[in-house]
C-alpha cells in the first residue's frame, strides 16, 4: 500500500512540474510529426545541436526552445500552400534528449524543496543519430572511452531496411565551418579492415539516408 501511495505522489508531482513550468524542446529531444493527409509526411525528427528539425516539404525550422504545440502550428504554416484546405498536423514528444532529462530531473528536485545539487552522471559528450534507423536520437560518449562510428550506429539501432548505408555521413561543426566524412556500412559489415574507425566528438550528426528508388 505504502509503494502504491509513493507512485501516485510522484506521479501528481510530476504533474505538477509539468504545469508550472511548459516544457520546450531541446537538441536531443525527438519528435513524432504526422500529417493525416499524407502518410509520406509523417515521421520522426531528432532537434539537431542548432536546435533545428528537417522535414520533408516544410523544410528546415526552428524547434528548439519552443513548445511541440508551436512547433506544430510551425509546421501547419509551412504546408498550408501544399495542400487545398490545411492539413491536419500534430506533433507529439517521443523521446527526450540527455539536456532535458536532467532539466526535467532538477524541476522535479526544485518542487520538493529539497537542498544540494542533483547529482548527474558525467559526460564526455553526445552524438546524434538520425535519419533510418532503429532508434534515432542522442547517442552518449562515456567519460575515458571513445566511440566511433559504427558503435554509434550499433546503440541507434542499426541502419533501417531502407537505408542507403553505403553514403552514411557524418557531419562535424568546425571553427572553418563543416566537414562531411563519408561512411560506407555495408564494406565493414562485409569485413573490409583496411578501414580506419572514424572516432566521433561532440556535437557529430551521423546522417543515415534512404535509398533512392534504383539503388
Amino acid at each position: 500500500m505504502r509503494i502504491v501511495i509513493a507512485a501516485l505522489a510522484a506521479t501528481l508531482t510530476l504533474c505538477g512540474v509539468a504545469a508550472a513550468q511548459e516544457f520546450t524542446l531541446k537538441p536531443g529531444d525527438v519528435i513524432s510529426v504526422t500529417v493525416l493527409e499524407d502518410e509520406n509526411l509523417s515521421r520522426q525528427a531528432l532537434v539537431q545541436p542548432d536546435g533545428l528539425i528537417s522535414l520533408p516539404l516544410a523544410g528546415t525550422i526552428q524547434a528548439e526552445g519552443r513548445t511541440p504545440e508551436q512547433v506544430q502550428q510551425a509546421i501547419l504554416a509551412r504546408l498550408a500552400s501544399d495542400f487545398i484546405t490545411p492539413p491536419t498536423v500534430t506533433v507529439a514528444l517521443q523521446s527526450l534528449g540527455e539536456q532535458s532529462r536532467l532539466e526535467q530531473s532538477g524541476a522535479l528536485v526544485d518542487e520538493e524543496g529539497l537542498e544540494g545539487e542533483l547529482e548527474t552522471p558525467l559526460l564526455a559528450g553526445q552524438v546524434f543519430v538520425i535519419g533510418s534507423v532503429g532508434r534515432p536520437g542522442a547517442v552518449l560518449i562515456e567519460p575515458g572511452r571513445q566511440l566511433t562510428v559504427l558503435q554509434a550506429l550499433a546503440l541507434a539501432g542499426g541502419p533501417g531496411v531502407f537505408a542507403a548505408s553505403k553514403r552514411i555521413q557524418v557531419r562535424r561543426r568546425t571553427d572553418t565551418g563543416e566537414e562531411v566524412f563519408l561512411f560506407n556500412y555495408d564494406d565493414v559489415e562485409e569485413g573490409d579492415r583496411s578501414i580506419e574507425p572514424l572516432v566521433l566528438v561532440d556535437g557529430d550528426v551521423i546522417v543515415v539516408p534512404e535509398r533512392g528508388l534504383f539503388e
